[in-house]
């Protein structure tokens, strides 16, 4: 699995260190061993887990960018934790609504701290900061997205959407204000699309 991990960084062209690795490594094993009782995520295997979880979570690197980043429904901290050790010099907070992914993120954090990832329990409606990078894999749709996070985004922000399949629908849905960029993503061992959806305001 290691060897899966080290080959897949290694075509994504990204830098993380020995030390980044190990963390992965030890998240991965939490995740895993949480599974059980938490159901924290589907996927059970853990080759798929550092192919559909981790590298893909890694795929984001090139667009995430400015100071602080909040990952929206973070979960088992996807993709934010993983970005967070790749990206040591941008703060992430992770926010989630639910109490056991939270809790689960804590006690990992307590293994492998990282001084760049704040935690935070809390609906996103009531959440009160502001952020250069909104960041989601798992909204339901761009205009959700940007209806429920808007209140977060600093004024030279931009909205990061981790997708599967190029999102035309949602993308056509869009209020005018905002103008739209899709990257293809390359995945590695992953046989399926993945796009980033960047918008930004055009006010």
């Amino acid at each position: 699995m290691t060897d899966l991990l080290v080959e897949g960084i290694q075509q994504l062209q990204i830098p993380l260190s020995m030390d980044a690795l190990e963390k992965i490594r030890v998240y991965l094993d939490y995740l895993a061993h949480w599974n059980k009782t938490y159901n924290l995520t589907a996927i059970k295997n853990q080759e798929e887990m550092i192919v559909k979880h981790v590298l893909d979570s890694l795929s984001a690197y090139p667009f995430v960018q400015g100071k602080h980043c909040i990952d929206v429904g973070t979960g088992p901290g996807l993709p934010g934790l993983i970005l967070a050790l790749a990206l040591p010099e941008i703060k992430f907070v992770l926010l989630d609504s639910q109490i056991k992914k939270i809790q689960f993120l804590r006690r990992v954090l307590r293994e492998i701290p990282l001084e760049n990832v704040h935690v935070c329990h809390e609906r996103v409606e009531n959440h009160r900061s502001s952020y250069d990078v909104i960041l989601s894999r798992a909204f339901a749709s761009l205009s959700d997205m940007i209806q429920d996070t808007a209140h977060l985004l600093a004024p030279s922000g931009y909205f990061l959407a981790m997708k599967g399949l190029w999102p035309i629908d949602e993308i056509a849905s869009l209020p005018d204000r905002f103008s739209v960029t899709v990257h293809p993503l390359s995945v590695p061992f992953l046989n399926a699309e993945r796009h980033a959806v960047l918008l930004t305001s055009k006010i």
